[in-house]
Protein backbone atom coordinates (compact mmCIF):
# COMPACT_ATOMS: atom_id res chain seq x y z
CA UNK A 1 0.00 0.00 0.00
CA UNK A 2 1.32 3.37 -0.64
CA UNK A 3 0.53 6.51 1.00
CA UNK A 4 -0.11 9.91 -0.16
CA UNK A 5 0.54 13.63 1.22
CA UNK A 6 -2.83 15.47 2.17
CA UNK A 7 -3.25 18.56 1.07
CA UNK A 8 -5.43 19.99 4.09
CA UNK A 9 -6.26 23.01 1.97
CA UNK A 10 -8.38 20.44 0.18
CA UNK A 11 -9.67 18.55 3.13
CA UNK A 12 -13.66 18.19 3.25
CA UNK A 13 -13.19 17.11 6.87
CA UNK A 14 -11.11 19.31 9.65
CA UNK A 15 -11.20 20.47 12.46
CA UNK A 16 -11.04 24.29 11.74
CA UNK A 17 -9.86 27.00 14.12
CA UNK A 18 -10.93 27.62 17.53
CA UNK A 19 -14.03 30.28 17.63
CA UNK A 20 -14.71 29.26 21.56
CA UNK A 21 -13.35 28.03 25.07
CA UNK A 22 -15.42 26.68 27.48
CA UNK A 23 -13.45 25.82 30.59
CA UNK A 24 -15.44 24.28 33.66
CA UNK A 25 -13.57 23.29 36.87
CA UNK A 26 -14.96 21.20 39.55
CA UNK A 27 -14.64 20.10 42.95
CA UNK A 28 -15.72 17.57 44.91
CA UNK A 29 -14.80 15.18 48.07
CA UNK A 30 -13.65 12.06 46.41
CA UNK A 31 -14.25 10.91 43.09
CA UNK A 32 -17.43 8.97 44.02
CA UNK A 33 -19.08 12.06 45.57
CA UNK A 34 -21.05 15.14 43.69
CA UNK A 35 -19.67 17.74 42.53
CA UNK A 36 -19.85 20.28 45.45
CA UNK A 37 -19.23 23.77 43.36
CA UNK A 38 -18.64 24.26 39.72
CA UNK A 39 -16.88 27.10 37.87
CA UNK A 40 -17.44 27.79 33.86
CA UNK A 41 -15.74 29.82 31.76
CA UNK A 42 -17.36 30.83 28.06
CA UNK A 43 -14.84 32.82 25.81
CA UNK A 44 -14.88 33.82 22.60
CA UNK A 45 -11.67 33.58 20.68
CA UNK A 46 -10.64 36.82 18.86
CA UNK A 47 -9.41 36.28 14.89
CA UNK A 48 -5.94 35.49 14.85
CA UNK A 49 -2.94 38.26 13.94
CA UNK A 50 -0.44 37.11 11.45
CA UNK A 51 0.22 33.24 12.25
CA UNK A 52 -1.14 33.53 15.94
CA UNK A 53 -2.58 30.19 17.19
CA UNK A 54 -4.55 29.43 20.26
CA UNK A 55 -2.07 27.80 22.66
CA UNK A 56 -3.84 24.85 24.57
CA UNK A 57 -0.70 24.42 26.45
CA UNK A 58 -0.85 27.52 27.56
CA UNK A 59 -4.46 27.34 29.06
CA UNK A 60 -3.96 24.03 31.36
CA UNK A 61 -0.88 26.36 32.72
CA UNK A 62 -3.02 28.53 33.24
CA UNK A 63 -5.15 26.60 35.03
CA UNK A 64 -2.55 24.45 37.58
CA UNK A 65 -3.15 26.51 40.93
CA UNK A 66 -6.81 25.11 40.80
CA UNK A 67 -5.54 21.89 41.69
CA UNK A 68 -3.93 23.51 45.00
CA UNK A 69 -7.23 24.68 46.65
CA UNK A 70 -5.67 26.14 49.92
CA UNK A 71 -3.45 23.05 50.31
CA UNK A 72 0.59 23.20 49.80
CA UNK A 73 0.38 20.21 47.18
CA UNK A 74 -0.90 19.01 44.17
CA UNK A 75 -4.47 17.42 45.01
CA UNK A 76 -5.90 14.72 42.58
CA UNK A 77 -7.57 15.49 39.64
CA UNK A 78 -9.09 14.00 36.66
CA UNK A 79 -8.92 16.03 33.29
CA UNK A 80 -10.55 15.92 29.62
CA UNK A 81 -10.40 18.42 26.87
CA UNK A 82 -12.63 17.79 23.70
CA UNK A 83 -12.38 19.69 20.60
CA UNK A 84 -15.32 19.72 17.90
CA UNK A 85 -16.10 21.65 14.92
CA UNK A 86 -19.64 21.77 12.62
CA UNK A 87 -20.16 23.31 9.17
CA UNK A 88 -22.56 25.61 9.74
CA UNK A 89 -23.20 28.47 12.20
CA UNK A 90 -21.50 31.45 13.98
CA UNK A 91 -19.08 29.32 16.08
CA UNK A 92 -18.24 26.58 13.95
CA UNK A 93 -15.32 25.74 16.31
CA UNK A 94 -15.10 25.00 19.93
CA UNK A 95 -12.18 23.74 22.59
CA UNK A 96 -13.65 22.40 26.11
CA UNK A 97 -11.49 21.73 29.12
CA UNK A 98 -13.33 20.02 31.98
CA UNK A 99 -11.56 19.37 35.40
CA UNK A 100 -12.44 17.65 38.50
CA UNK A 101 -10.29 18.27 41.79
CA UNK A 102 -10.96 16.12 44.37
CA UNK A 103 -11.00 17.73 47.72
CA UNK A 104 -11.65 15.53 50.42
CA UNK A 105 -14.07 16.86 53.31
CA UNK A 106 -15.50 20.50 52.56
CA UNK A 107 -14.80 23.05 54.65
CA UNK A 108 -15.78 27.21 54.60
CA UNK A 109 -11.76 27.83 54.10
CA UNK A 110 -11.41 25.45 51.15
CA UNK A 111 -14.31 26.75 49.68
CA UNK A 112 -13.09 30.32 49.41
CA UNK A 113 -9.62 28.45 48.46
CA UNK A 114 -11.31 27.13 45.53
CA UNK A 115 -13.38 30.24 45.01
CA UNK A 116 -10.21 32.45 44.65
CA UNK A 117 -7.62 30.52 42.85
CA UNK A 118 -10.31 29.61 40.16
CA UNK A 119 -11.08 33.11 39.98
CA UNK A 120 -7.08 34.08 39.34
CA UNK A 121 -6.99 30.92 36.88
CA UNK A 122 -9.75 32.40 34.95
CA UNK A 123 -8.09 36.13 34.52
CA UNK A 124 -4.98 34.09 33.16
CA UNK A 125 -7.23 32.00 30.92
CA UNK A 126 -8.75 35.35 29.43
CA UNK A 127 -5.55 36.36 29.23
CA UNK A 128 -4.39 34.20 27.22
CA UNK A 129 -7.29 33.28 24.69
CA UNK A 130 -8.23 37.27 24.96
CA UNK A 131 -9.70 39.59 27.00
CA UNK A 132 -13.73 39.40 26.30
CA UNK A 133 -15.51 42.71 25.21
CA UNK A 134 -17.26 43.96 28.41
CA UNK A 135 -20.63 44.57 28.04
CA UNK A 136 -23.68 45.09 31.10
CA UNK A 137 -25.15 41.84 31.39
CA UNK A 138 -29.57 42.19 31.54
CA UNK A 139 -31.44 40.58 34.30
CA UNK A 140 -32.37 38.31 31.53
CA UNK A 141 -29.46 37.44 29.84
CA UNK A 142 -28.32 36.61 33.59
CA UNK A 143 -31.32 34.49 34.32
CA UNK A 144 -30.85 31.92 30.89
CA UNK A 145 -27.06 32.23 31.45
CA UNK A 146 -27.85 30.64 35.35
CA UNK A 147 -30.03 27.74 34.42
CA UNK A 148 -28.23 27.12 31.46
CA UNK A 149 -24.43 26.67 33.98
CA UNK A 150 -26.77 24.81 36.58
CA UNK A 151 -27.92 22.49 33.65
CA UNK A 152 -24.11 22.09 32.58
CA UNK A 153 -23.09 21.24 35.78
CA UNK A 154 -25.35 19.25 36.81
CA UNK A 155 -27.14 17.58 34.59
CA UNK A 156 -30.91 18.82 35.00
CA UNK A 157 -33.54 20.38 32.85
CA UNK A 158 -33.10 24.46 32.49
CA UNK A 159 -36.98 24.54 32.11
CA UNK A 160 -37.33 23.03 35.42
CA UNK A 161 -35.23 25.47 37.39
CA UNK A 162 -37.69 28.02 39.12
CA UNK A 163 -36.02 31.33 40.36
CA UNK A 164 -36.57 31.77 43.86
CA UNK A 165 -34.53 34.93 44.21
CA UNK A 166 -32.36 37.42 42.99
CA UNK A 167 -29.71 40.11 43.33
CA UNK A 168 -28.03 42.50 40.93
CA UNK A 169 -24.33 43.60 42.07
CA UNK A 170 -24.35 47.08 39.48
CA UNK A 171 -20.42 47.82 41.19
CA UNK A 172 -18.78 44.71 39.51
CA UNK A 173 -21.54 43.92 37.16
CA UNK A 174 -22.31 40.57 38.81
CA UNK A 175 -25.55 38.81 39.34
CA UNK A 176 -26.48 36.26 42.68
CA UNK A 177 -29.00 34.08 41.83
CA UNK A 178 -30.92 31.28 43.58
CA UNK A 179 -32.90 28.36 41.11
CA UNK A 180 -34.61 25.17 42.75
CA UNK A 181 -35.19 22.01 40.63
CA UNK A 182 -38.87 20.68 41.02
CA UNK A 183 -37.22 18.16 43.01
CA UNK A 184 -36.02 20.21 45.50
CA UNK A 185 -32.50 20.85 45.33
CA UNK A 186 -31.13 24.24 45.01
CA UNK A 187 -28.59 25.99 43.22
CA UNK A 188 -26.60 29.11 44.29
CA UNK A 189 -25.23 30.62 40.85
CA UNK A 190 -22.87 33.70 40.53
CA UNK A 191 -23.24 35.33 36.98
CA UNK A 192 -19.73 37.40 35.77
CA UNK A 193 -17.79 36.46 39.48
CA UNK A 194 -14.68 37.29 37.40
CA UNK A 195 -14.37 40.63 37.10
CA UNK A 196 -18.12 40.95 35.77
CA UNK A 197 -17.17 38.93 32.67
CA UNK A 198 -20.46 37.39 31.31
CA UNK A 199 -18.90 34.13 30.22
CA UNK A 200 -17.83 33.23 34.02
CA UNK A 201 -20.57 31.70 35.90
CA UNK A 202 -20.04 29.90 39.58
CA UNK A 203 -22.85 27.15 40.77
CA UNK A 204 -22.74 25.53 44.44
CA UNK A 205 -24.95 22.43 44.53
CA UNK A 206 -27.27 23.51 48.29
CA UNK A 207 -28.81 20.05 49.59
CA UNK A 208 -32.60 19.17 48.46
CA UNK A 209 -35.09 21.13 50.70
CA UNK A 210 -37.19 18.30 52.37
CA UNK A 211 -40.75 19.69 53.21
CA UNK A 212 -41.38 19.62 56.79
CA UNK A 213 -44.92 19.13 58.84
CA UNK A 214 -44.35 22.50 60.80
CA UNK A 215 -47.43 21.21 63.29
CA UNK A 216 -46.41 17.35 63.83
CA UNK A 217 -48.36 14.32 64.44
CA UNK A 218 -52.02 14.88 65.93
Amino acid sequence: MTSRAVDDSRSLLTLGRVDSVRVQVGYRASPDDRVDRHYLLDLSVPEPEGEDVLEERAILAALEPVLYAGADARRHYSLHQHRWHTSWGASPGALEFGLLVDTGPRTTALSEASYDGVTRAFRDVMEVVGQPERTPTTRESAVQRSRSAAATAYAVDPDALSLRAEEHHPADDSWTLTLRSTAGDEYDVVVGFVDGCAGSVSVRHAHRIEAADSIGPE
